[in-house]
């Protein structure tokens, strides 16, 4: 069971609606409490806020309490309207919460389409992991699927690998690292060792290392069909707030077919699990 809260952000939009959804689920699952955040920028250039700003945000927040309330959740959900920019109002939330959950905007029908800036920024630079929901994804946390791992044997890659091979260990899951092989660049020392130095670490969890001719979107989204998470190491700068995920992670969240967790190098804690 996990005491810190899985966070949503809440706008009103459907992909948001399917974030809720997924974390509801998912927080079930883990025993976490829900915290939904609404939050409705200053318009430019004022000093003080009056009594009408922060409603658009207590509408959509009170529209998904409702609809919620309508479905019978059994969960413990709070929720939280804000008169603030939303990328800061999450990342705030970041520094307590479990994970934060996201959905993405749908930018068009073309690979590569970026996400919504404010989902893009938040999972860029949260201080947790951050989940994001992607068009295709299931509704619903998927508990017995693997884990699916971006990995290229870099030092963020590993780090990643050990947060899923340690969530895989915690709810009998399977582990599977992919490796994308364009031919232009190869490891700088062999993948099957790092991963034997990760297998150690714990021998009752199944990790396999496969590697797929192709891109890193290419070859994870394929993985992602049968997957209940695709965990990728952001390689951005160390979390600045405002700064874009790369376009390889871009393009990911928008082709994925499960929820895809983004992990930085503020983000180094687990997500929660069934047991944690």
């Amino acid at each position: 069971m996990s005491a810190d809260p899985i966070v949503v952000g809440v706008d009103g939009s459907p992909g948001a609606s399917r974030a809720v959804d997924w974390a509801l689920s998912w927080a079930a699952a883990v025993g976490a409490p829900v915290r939904l955040i609404a939050s409705e920028a200053v318009p430019p250039g004022l000093t003080q806020t009056s009594p009408e700003h922060g409603s658009k945000a207590k509408a959509a927040l009170d529209a998904e309490l409702a609809r919620l309330r309508d479905g019978g959740v059994d969960v413990d959900v709070q929720g939280e309207p804000q008169v603030n920019h939303p990328v800061t109002a999450l990342l705030a939330a970041s520094q307590e919460a479990a994970a934060i959950v996201v959905g993405t905007r749908g930018a068009g029908a073309f690979q590569g389409s970026v996400i919504g800036s404010i989902s893009g920024a938040v999972a860029a630079s949260a201080h947790c992991p951050t989940v994001v929901i992607p068009p295709s994804a299931p509704e619903t946390y998927d508990a017995t699927g693997p884990i699916v791992v971006g990995f290229d044997g870099s030092e963020p890659a590993v780090g990643a690998a050990r947060l899923a091979i340690a969530a895989a260990a915690a709810e009998r899951r399977d582990v599977r690292l992919v490796q994308a092989e364009t031919g232009v660049t190869s490891p700088e020392e062999p993948l099957t060792e790092v991963v034997d130095e990760l297998r150690a670490g714990h021998p009752d969890v199944s990790v396999e290392l496969v590697t797929i001719q192709g891109s890193a979107v290419e070859a994870l989204t394929g993985e992602s069909r049968d997957g209940a998470f695709v965990v990728v190491a952001s390689q951005g700068h160390r979390g600045v707030p405002g700064f874009l995920l790369g376009s390889t992670t871009r393009a990911l969240v928008q082709e994925a077919q499960a929820p895809v967790i983004v992990l930085t190098a503020r983000s180094e804690k687990p997500w929660p699990t069934a047991t944690s």
